[in-house]
């Protein structure tokens, strides 16, 4: 029984913090990559397509690297989705759509919101 009670207060601590950690985490990522998209869809409202797929490019460059890393603790579908989005806003871009780019510019900032609001701690995410 003391074995089990001394695990149990060893690992509940670790788990915490790595609970706050990864939240915290996603969290910074959420904001960064919202701000750096919103930028990339002002370009494009100001008609400059070229700039708004560099900044694009740069945001989904990093989004590519940092998503095996996120599907380690957040739910795949949540991350599938912010990277349709990015394809979607890049593909937008590309053809020179504006409504298609700024209709996924608009969900890919929802869905990369939704992706640190579902990585709360809340007690649905907990249970």
């Amino acid at each position: 029984m003391r074995k089990k009670i001394i695990a149990i207060a060893i690992t509940l601590p670790i788990v915490l913090s790595l609970g706050i950690s990864t939240l915290l985490y996603t969290q910074h990522l959420s904001i960064q990559y919202r701000e750096m998209v919103r930028r990339a869809e002002e370009y494009a409202y100001a008609g400059d397509m070229q700039a708004a797929q560099r900044a694009l490019t740069e945001v989904a460059t990093q989004w590519e690297r940092m998503e095996p890393l996120l599907q380690i603790w957040v739910c795949h579908a949540e991350t599938d989705t912010v990277t349709w989005h990015f394809k979607g806003m890049q593909v937008g871009l590309t053809i020179g759509d504006e409504p298609l780019t700024h209709d996924h510019a608009a969900a890919l900032i929802e869905a990369l919101e939704h992706l640190h609001h579902r990585d709360d701690l809340t007690w649905s995410n907990i249970l």
